[in-house]
């Protein structure tokens, strides 16, 4: 039963993920400059999340549940710089893409680190 609940939670989540941000999706899709890395994003950031926990990086403890909504809350900001600021005023959609996914997997180490750094 605890499986079937963590799925429909993690389900809803990601939902809720999606529907945040199809505005972005379809903004970037109608420009041409929506890539994989956009897609993936939180996929990416939640399986590197998964490896540092696994392997004991950064502080052990069940906080690190709390991280996995903040991964999700700065993928979705850093989607909408990205497609609304950034493609602006540099049109390399696709370089800007993975720039993006870069600072997204940098923010897991650093969200990581923040409990040792602040204890």
């Amino acid at each position: 039963m605890l499986v079937i609940d963590g799925l429909l939670i993690f389900g809803l989540i990601l939902f809720g993920y999606a529907s945040l941000a199809s505005l972005a999706w379809v903004y970037a899709k109608r420009r041409n400059a929506l890539y994989w890395s956009d897609i993936c994003l939180p996929i990416v950031l939640l399986l590197v999340w998964t490896f540092l926990a696994s392997v004991g990086y950064g502080h052990q403890s069940l906080s690190h549940l709390i991280e996995i909504p903040i991964l999700l809350m700065v993928s979705i900001i850093f989607l909408y710089v990205r497609v609304f600021i950034v493609d602006r005023y540099r049109e390399q959609f696709k370089q800007n893409s993975y720039i993006i996914l870069g600072l997204g997997v940098f923010f897991c180490f650093i969200v990581a680190n923040i409990y040792a750094i602040f204890s």
